[in-house]
């Protein structure tokens, strides 16, 4: 580490691959480009390597897609261990051999893709059993038991407490269904994820990553600023954007299609053989949920609102707005109301809730909807493990106009503020010794409140044509 003082650089410091018959092998400067993704949407870290190979190592090895690969990586920062990417104990597991070509002089090159060892352990293992506690809980027990992980878990407790059945599920199949269905324990909120970070597994509410403090702030100033001293100030150089893109803005008609901004939960109750309807509006709840803007601010003190991704203008002469049409509809089935009345214990009382979808299910789907549809940015950026998935960031785009106005705006209005990191992809280019990253970001709440008036939709006036064609 004592030789990276600039941002960007980085040092494999170990890479070792470890054949099927237990051969070791170090290919630490043969790897050209590493790659590492993750996402706050996929239950396993992946990546691949591209390597020289001068020993013909994919032939005398051989590599056959089932060899461990032992990694560590330095990057640009301070000394602790947060600035490492470390799975030498943690071993990843190899895929695919791919792309091998031949590229002279007797070297060729070739593609290793791999994942977490636990991606392969989940295709081999099926879980056939009944498990008891609070989602979380069995989500825990399903990694330890099951998938067999040593690796940090990231855990929020959950305030349900099940019986599940598992009827020859995978490992992250089970998980997914307690994402689903888990409410926490201190804020009742629905929307948890399963993710994993270089740092762990991690089972969280989107409040719980709402929360966190920001871990950088990203906006458009020149690389290579220099502090008063004359040295190059590094956190300037990881806070300079090399690029962005804008992803994706609102797309009413599929968030609508999506029961993003409304839609109706009809739940039947097999025990009193009685349904009830529940609609969901997006704008009446909004103040009731926990978005990125107002729930960062709230935890970290700053005392800021926040407002919808969409205007509350109202669109039809009776006064509706975009939330008044529940375009999807849902049917659940339940127990008794929040408990099982087929479970109880030696003094009569309910042990296990039930599913009770009306406090998880349309909530749920309007949130991480507004994330995969709502307002995406992705920008480029030197290297730092500092920032994962799952992480709060700062994110200002410039206001590009040919003219100014009299706010003299310098970021945008909707592309500013606090995002969610959904995905990174980390680029470790070994030839130009370069630590770059492409980072995704998403928010579901805006930091000034869009406009909005009483403006119905335009319909032409007068008597309808109708044509008759024959032919």
């Amino acid at each position: 580490m004592s030789g990276i003082y600039q941002a960007g650089q980085f040092e494999v410091q170990f890479a070792q691959l470890i054949s099927s018959s237990g051969q070791t092998v170090g290919i630490e400067y043969a790897i050209v480009n590493l790659t590492l993704f993750e996402g706050i949407s996929k239950p396993i870290l992946s990546g691949e390597v591209l390597v020289s190979d001068s020993v013909n190592l994919s032939s005398m090895f051989p590599l056959i897609g089932q060899e461990y690969l032992k990694l560590k990586i330095a990057t640009a920062g301070d000394s602790d261990n947060s600035r490492i990417i470390d799975f030498t104990e943690n071993a990843l597991y190899v895929n695919t051999i791919s792309a091998r070509k031949d590229v002279g002089n007797g070297v060729q090159a070739y593609l290793i893709s791999f994942s977490s060892r636990e991606h392969r352990v989940n295709e081999r293992v099926r879980v056939n059993r009944s498990l008891t506690g609070s989602s979380t809980d069995i989500v825990r027990q399903v990694l330890q038991n099951h998938l067999g992980t040593k690796k940090r878990l990231f855990l929020e407790p959950s305030a349900d407490n099940r019986k599940f059945l598992s009827a020859n599920k995978r490992p992250f199949e089970l998980i997914e269904d307690m994402t689903n269905l888990a409410i926490s324990k201190k804020h009742n909120e629905p929307c948890y994820l399963f993710f994993e970070t270089y740092r762990g597994f991690h089972f969280r509410s989107l409040a719980s990553l709402y929360a966190q403090p920001s871990k950088q702030e990203f906006l458009e100033i020149r690389a290579g600023t220099r502090n008063k001293k004359g040295a190059i100030d590094i956190e300037s150089d990881f806070s300079a954007i090399i690029g962005f893109e804008i992803v994706r803005a609102q797309d009413p008609n599929l968030s609508n299609r999506l029961g993003t901004y409304a839609s109706t939960l009809y739940t039947h109750d097999i025990v009193s053989k009685s349904y009830q309807k529940h609609i969901y509006d997006y704008i009446s709840n909004f103040e009731k949920e926990m978005h990125i803007e107002k729930t960062n601010s709230r935890f970290q003190g700053d005392g800021k609102e926040d407002f919808p991704i969409v205007s509350d203008v109202i669109i039809t002469d009776d006064g509706k707005n975009i939330s008044s049409f529940p375009a999807r509809t849902f049917v659940q089935p339940t127990s008794g109301s929040g408990v099982s009345n087929n479970m109880v214990d030696e003094f009569n009382q309910n042990t296990y809730s039930s599913n009770s979808p009306e406090k998880w299910i349309q909530r749920r789907n309007s949130q991480l909807h507004q994330l995969k549809t709502g307002y995406t940015v992705r920008i480029g950026v030197k290297g730092s493990t500092h920032v994962q998935a799952g992480d709060v960031v700062d994110i200002n785009l410039p206001y590009t106009a040919s003219t100014t106005t009299t706010e003299n705006e310098k970021f945008d209005k909707i592309y500013n503020g606090k995002f969610l990191v959904s995905k990174i992809r980390h680029d470790f280019d070994n030839t130009n010794a370069e630590h770059t990253m492409m980072i995704e970001g998403v928010k579901d709440s805006l930091n000034r409140e869009l406009p909005s008036s009483t403006n119905p939709e335009p319909i032409q006036e007068g008597d309808q044509e109708i044509i008759d064609t024959l032919y």
